[in-house]
């Protein structure tokens, strides 16, 4: 049996962590050794190679610093297929301010799928050219998503990124070429205010995407720069435009600025102290293990460093959370729990003793036919980390083999060309455990379509994409409708694919969900509306431009969320898209603000062929409170989800996460309360603040510990345990909208979690063979928990969900049982979920437009408990309110959000509303409180509408 096996080299620590299911993490840099603590690095030498790749960085630090033609020195490699002009060509048309240019350097970088340990797309270079006397560059192109760059010698670079989608024989891109532009700031201690110099600052390009995604750039792309003495920097000669600025030095915690303006003077970087997490690797008799690898991994840094001769380490890590591990030889071992740090602050003390490596090996197939599948790609990362443990291939058996690991649990990807990917997380093994991975893959789908007009008739050379609920979907490549207006994409993943169609030059005017099944071929129509152009400013109140950048989002009311579109502002305030004719909800933040009225909008009617001018303004913040979250040891509490409701409930009106100092500023403008409940979350560490005056300006709240759960998983029938999912769920309350839980995979009978919400909680186990159980119990802060989990023969929930006003069977709604979340409904509002413990359990159900239901229901085991018809009314309004959300444009209160089920009458998003009950309302926060009554009182609003006074009566919910 042919075999592929790897072993790791530079072992990492894997633990087990809560995650909650809301949350995302950002993606690591790499890593490397600086005098003898690890710290990220990144080279600047010159560029002394290749054409096409910049001219190199300046070797002068601060203002000597680089111009953006001197790009670093670039290790992108070449793609491994050469293009061919047969597959299509990129026309790329360069411009200067005196017309075509010729002669410009053109770069073609091929984007590859993300790296699922780092989140960073693999880039390759496609091909390189010159433009001739009408400033064209015609580069072979198959169908993909690109980064073109244009540069010459005397004007700053220009680039775009572009697809070249399928059906289209030739894809045209413009380039304009214009004077170079500055950057220029200083780099200071955040408390002090002290400079600090010799920072190492790297710029990339943000050319497009959220701004909660990472900026995304081959390195030729990206500039270098070091601060001075002064802590002095700047940069010349840049393309104008939005920027990532990253920014390392010794002794101090990386530092990102998501979005920087260029041009821009006077950009302030502030900078943490490092933290030191310090200990010992011993050998399993208890000797010091020189010469080890030590692993640290974090949200945003894979850090490694080596033991010294008395086994002795210390690593100079960014403040936050860690996983600990070392590896020496074919022994590993495992720090015990999570570790926190904060700037400044050294964790001494460490012990990690060796011991006997675990291993992960298994077998790539076919889901249909169980065939094996050779050249698989299997990515292993820590769970729940960032960073790149071991990857392997499977052999053409089918089977792979990954040695040397540390004892914890993983997250691993499993890819293969043809099929859709396997995802599996927390894969937990033991000290000297085998974990024994089947993974089966469903073959990829294709999706039929056409694209119609208002008038639904065919439209040729719409661009039609695939994408995900949320964003884009990884390597997916659009294509084009052809003359009747069809179109096919190929080797779609199975599940909900949304797919997206726009006109050239447009946002995307249509997107409709499609259920794409393993093997076949689904079908869809979208139909385009006509199109108007939504463009205007933003100014500050009072008129002047923002200090920031800033995000214009539209919503066209009445879409799901999911369907809003965002663009960046420009330097000069000023934005523009064009999307389909409609009524829009317009809104505009700076991306790093922290005291920022979040309530201001505009709505807008836009017609067909119409172009609507909006000045949009940003307005600070009335009721600001500073939370500081400190972890159980002192420590400021990194990346914590801080939220906030009305005292007394737990609701979520406010949330944001803590920054490297452990702070959070929580705008309680709009919540109406007098008293607020604070809590936050990290990990499985929980602070509560019950009641806090809303007149508060800052508060600091302390986590308690997590808590520690092992056991067992025994068979009520006496067969053999081997192997199981166990599922971890704090159980919640009734106003709680918010789910923890963790999800892991052990081998064995046994398991250990660590870093467990101390609370009420419960696990459910489940076999391979379909064997469930499950248990709850309490876990002690701080504390360890024993449980047993019992399996028996699981048990079946079925039923199907209408809608309670027509009977209609309700699609793409969600079940889950405990918070283990079954697929969606589908088309006949069906749902079935196998393999429960037998025993009570709680069912919850929801969707779109319809109230969240729980029912209580016991499942027997071996049988299939049907819950037959469940019929779902409209979502539910609190008791004693109207279901309105509040907003402000400019100084007037307006109707944001009308709640599906609400009692509405006339009313309308975008109505000012100058009154309630007689009382004037001046800010949503007034505006909540007084819309607050005896359930199913009547409430008088007082609106204006179109120059309009209106008075119009509402009943209260019941």
């Amino acid at each position: 049996m042919k075999r592929t096996a790897l072993v790791v080299v530079g072992g990492a620590t894997l633990l087990l962590v809560v995650g909650l299911v809301w949350r995302g993490a950002s993606a690591p840099e790499a890593a490397s050794v600086r005098g003898g603590h690890a710290t990220a690095e990144r080279s600047s030498a010159p560029d002394k190679g290749r054409s096409g790749k910049g001219t190199g960085t300046a070797d002068l630090p601060g203002r000597g610093g680089p111009d953006e033609n001197a790009a670093m020195d670039g290790a992108t490699p070449l793609i491994d297929e050469p293009m061919r002009e047969e597959e299509g060509t990129l026309r790329v048309e360069v411009l200067s301010p005196t017309g075509p240019r010729p002669g410009a350097r053109v770069t073609l970088y091929l984007r590859g799928a993300h790296a699922p340990t780092t989140g960073q797309p693999a880039w390759r270079l496609a091909g390189t050219g010159l433009t001739d006397e009408a400033g064209v560059a015609v580069l072979p192109a198959r169908a993909g998503n690109y980064l073109v760059a244009a540069r010459t010698e005397s004007l700053a670079p220009a680039r775009a990124e572009v697809t070249r989608p399928r059906g289209e024989a030739s894809t045209t891109v413009r380039l304009t070429l214009d004077a170079g532009q500055g950057l220029e700031g200083s780099t200071v201690e955040r408390t002090s205010r002290n400079p600090v110099p010799l920072v190492e600052l790297t710029l990339t390009p943000r050319l497009s995407g959220s701004f909660y995604s990472r900026a995304s750039a081959p390195e030729e792309e990206r500039l270098s720069a070091v601060s001075d003495a002064r802590g002095s920097f700047r940069f010349e000669g840049l393309t104008q435009g939005d920027y990532q600025l990253d920014a390392r030095a010794p002794g101090h915690a990386p530092k990102r600025l998501a979005r920087v303006h260029v041009p821009s003077s006077g950009v302030a970087v502030e900078l943490e102290g490092s933290a030191f997490l310090a200990g010992f690797v011993e050998q399993a008799d208890g000797t010091p293990a020189a010469d080890a690898s030590v692993s640290a991994f974090g949200a945003d840094e894979a850090v490694v460093g080596v033991t010294g001769a008395g086994g002795g380490f210390s690593l100079d890590v960014p403040p936050g959370t860690y996983q600990l591990s070392a590896r020496k030889g074919d022994k590993t071992g495992t720090a015990a729990g999570r570790l926190v740090v904060a700037a400044g602050m050294t964790l001494e003390g460490l012990r990690i003793r060796l011991g006997a490596p675990t291993s992960l090996v298994g077998v790539v197939r076919r889901k249909d036919s169980g065939q094996p599948i050779a050249d698989a790609a299997i990515v292993l990362g820590p769970h729940g980390d960032r960073g790149d443990i071991a990857q392997a291939s499977s052999g053409a058996d089918g089977h792979f083999e990954v040695n040397g690991l540390a004892p914890g649990a993983y997250d691993v990807t499993v890819r293969a060309r043809g099929f859709k990917a396997l995802s599996r997380r927390g894969l937990t093994v033991l000290e000297g455990q085998r974990f024994e991975l089947l993974a089966e893959l469903d073959a990829n789908g294709r999706i039929e379509g056409s694209v119609v007009d208002g008038e639904k008739k065919p439209l040729a050379g719409v661009q039609v994409t695939p994408q995900r609920k949320w964003g884009a979907m990884e390597g997916a490549v659009a294509t084009v409708t052809d003359a009747m207006g069809a179109f096919v994409l190929e080797d779609m993943p199975p599940g909900d694919v949304y797919v997206a169609a726009a006109r050239t030059g447009s946002t995307v005017n249509a997107r409709e969900p499609v259920k794409v099944e393993p093997g076949q071929t689904a079908r869809v129509r979208l139909q385009l509306s006509d199109e108007g152009v939504l463009e205007g400013t933003v100014r500050m109140a009072g008129g002047g431009l923002p200090a920031r950048p800033v995000m214009v989002f539209a919503q066209r009311i009445g879409a799901p969320r999911s369907e809003g579109l965002e663009v960046p502002a420009s330097a000069n305030g000023t934005w523009s898209m064009r999307v389909g004719a409609g009524r829009y909800q317009l809104s505009a933040w700076m991306t790093d603000a922290t005291a920022q009225s979040e309530s201001q909008e505009q709505v807008i009617e836009l017609k067909a062929g119409q172009s609507r001018h909006v000045a949009l303004e940003l307005h600070a913040a009335k009721k600001p409170i500073v939370v500081t979250v400190l972890e159980p040891n002192g420590a400021p509490s990194v990346r914590a989800t801080v939220m906030g409701s009305e005292a007394g409930r737990s609701n979520i009106l406010a949330e944001r996460l803590t920054d490297e100092s452990g702070r959070a500023t929580l705008v309680v403008d709009g919540v109406g309360s007098d008293a607020l409940h604070l809590w936050a979350t990290n990990g499985g560490r929980r602070g509560d603040l019950l009641s806090v005056p809303s007149t508060r300006t800052a508060v600091t709240l302390q986590l308690e510990p997590g808590a520690r759960l092992t056991g067992t998983v025994r068979s009520a029938g006496g067969r053999a345990v081997n192997g199981f999912t166990l599922l971890v769920t704090a159980l919640r309350t009734e106003d709680e909208d918010f789910l923890t839980q963790q999800q892991l995979e052990f081998t064995g009978d046994r398991f250990v979690v660590e870093d467990v919400f101390a609370s009420r909680v419960a696990i459910t186990a489940t076999l391979p063979d379909g064997r469930a159980g499950k248990a709850e119990t309490t876990t002690p802060p701080g504390g360890t928990a024993r449980v047993e989990v019992v399996v028996d023969a699981g048990g079946r929930l079925t039923g199907r969900l209408l809608d309670a006003k027509t009977g209609t069977p309700i699609r793409l709604a969600y079940v889950d049982v405990d918070g283990l979340r079954s697929p969606t409904t589908g088309e006949d509002g069906r749902f079935q979920l196998d393999d429960l413990a037998p025993g009570a359990h709680r069912v919850t159900v929801w969707s779109r437009g319809h109230a969240l239901v729980d029912r209580q229901v016991t499942i027997t085991a071996g049988k299939t408990r049907d819950l037959g018809d469940w019929s779902l009314g409209p979502t539910r309004v609190e008791p004693g309110r109207l279901g309105l959300t509040f907003g402000m444009s400019g100084n007037d209160v307006t109707i944001s959000f009308i709640a599906e089920g609400a009692e509405t009458g006339d009313l309308r998003v975008g109505d000012v509303v100058t009154a309630i009950d007689g009382a004037t309302v001046l800010d949503p926060g007034e505006a909540r409180l007084r819309e607050l009554g005896a359930p199913g009182s009547p409430c008088t609003l007082m609106l204006r509408r179109d120059g309009r006074t209106l008075s119009l009566t509402l009943t209260r919910a019941k």
